[in-house]
């Protein structure tokens, strides 16, 4: 790119701006009434595509919340899931029965090492 090119980008955008705001002023001096019901239609445009927006998200989350709740019944239905007891046991929780693990230790070959060249 050659210097008067890149200098030149900058100045059309800020000339634009300049003129936008020249504009905007010039038509508010001479009709404050008509830019202020312009901005008036605008928020009301914004403000109705907003509630549509609002309304349509709802229609979707209250889908995703009973597919939730429904796959939630069904779970609990499979894992026979109980629901955990309102009351508080009043036993220490060292007094509880420890169950002990089912675990067992299995003996590899742990002094071989492997050949990483077949790997």
């Amino acid at each position: 790119m050659d210097p008067l090119r890149r200098r030149a980008f900058p100045v059309i955008p800020m000339i634009i701006v300049a003129l936008g705001i020249f504009g905007f002023f010039y038509r508010f001096w001479n009709s404050p009434i008509s830019v202020i019901k312009q901005f008036m239609w605008i928020a009301l445009l914004i403000s109705v595509f907003y509630l549509i927006y609002k309304v349509l998200q709802k229609q979707r989350t209250n889908k995703e919340v009973t597919s939730y709740m429904k796959a939630v019944k069904q779970s609990k239905k499979l894992h026979h899931h109980k629901t955990k007891p309102t009351k508080k046991t009043t036993r220490p929780t060292a007094l509880k029965k420890k169950h002990s693990t089912h675990l067992t230790v299995i003996e590899g070959k742990k002094g071989k090492k492997k050949n990483r060249a077949f790997f």
